[in-house]
């Protein structure tokens, strides 16, 4: 069903995958004594990214039916920031629809909890307060010292994970475009060329990650930082070539990860004709790669 927000056409899916992999919902707490509470909270949804997606970024926004803004974050970067209860419930209309299944859906349920009461004017209350404080506490990376002394009563709300299958693959093409990297190695001692796709997520969704293996029927999964993450991982030439390359071309990326993936497609051609064992074939390859990801701007 298409969105009626959502003159650019883009896939719902995409919009929630790419939000699984780059979106952050938040309570901002902090001090006012105009309150009963000597407290304000404010939530929001934001996405932050490098300039170079500035343009995915306002497609974004535009799908929301251009709520929020966008402002730039930092020197090299941009964000996308919703405020208002208003805009949030559109936000919250689309993951109603369109669900995240990453672990984020935990944060998502705590932050549309905070979202009811506040509408209801429950932070207005001590105990309402408290209730949304124990909802911050329960999201992200937990309540920030500041605020723990002054809400010693502070309760952890546990909420279950709900596993879902991937529902269409446009959400597989917005995970990748948040957390996938088209990369190619090369050793100049033997002209010796490898590349691949990879995906990088918390090892808490390791399930979901492991999934990959049967959706792309090639690949595998490590670990990696410690055991604190998980990889998806193709390198094999074959399955890039028949598998992972056919499978973007029929889903295709629309960031700027979209010019690495039309990159490694260049690299796996000249690779796959063995072109890379002569000089020029390989100093082709290194060209292309120096223009690759975070090279690329």
């Amino acid at each position: 069903m298409e969105n009626i927000n959502n003159p650019i056409g883009l896939n719902p899916f995409f919009v929630s995958g790419f939000c699984d992999a780059e979106a952050c919902f938040h309570l901002s707490i902090g001090k006012n004594s105009k309150y009963k509470t000597g407290y304000y909270v404010n939530p929001g949804f934001s996405i932050g990214l490098h300039n170079k997606d500035l343009n995915l970024l306002e497609k974004i926004q535009s799908y929301f039916g251009g709520v929020g803004t966008i402002s730039k974050q930092t020197k090299n970067s941009v964000q996308f920031r919703v405020f208002s209860i208003k805009d949030l419930k559109i936000i919250i209309d689309h993951f109603e629809k369109y669900p995240l299944i990453t672990h984020k859906q935990i944060d998502y349920k705590l932050f549309k909890q905070a979202l009811e009461l506040i509408e209801n004017k429950e932070h207005f209350t001590l105990d309402g307060f408290q209730k949304i404080v124990n909802l911050r506490a329960s999201m992200n990376k937990g309540l920030p010292n500041s605020l723990k002394d002054s809400f010693s009563n502070t309760t952890i709300i546990k909420i279950a994970f709900v596993p879902l299958n991937i529902q269409d693959p446009n959400w597989l093409v917005g995970f990748a475009e948040g957390e996938g990297c088209f990369f190619v190695k090369t050793t100049k001692t033997n002209n010796n060329v490898s590349l691949g796709f990879q995906i990088t997520q918390n090892n808490r969704d390791v399930l979901l990650i492991n999934s990959f293996i049967s959706l792309f029927n090639c690949g595998r999964v490590e670990s990696c930082n410690k055991g604190l993450a998980v990889n998806f991982i193709v390198t094999k030439l074959s399955d890039i070539n028949e598998k992972i390359i056919p499978f973007f071309d029929k889903y295709p990326l629309i960031g700027s990860k979209s010019k690495d993936f039309e990159d490694l497609k260049k690299i796996a051609k000249i690779k796959t004709s063995k072109e890379h064992l002569t000089s020029e074939g390989f100093e082709k390859i290194l060209k292309i790669k120096s223009g690759m990801n975070s090279l690329r701007f």
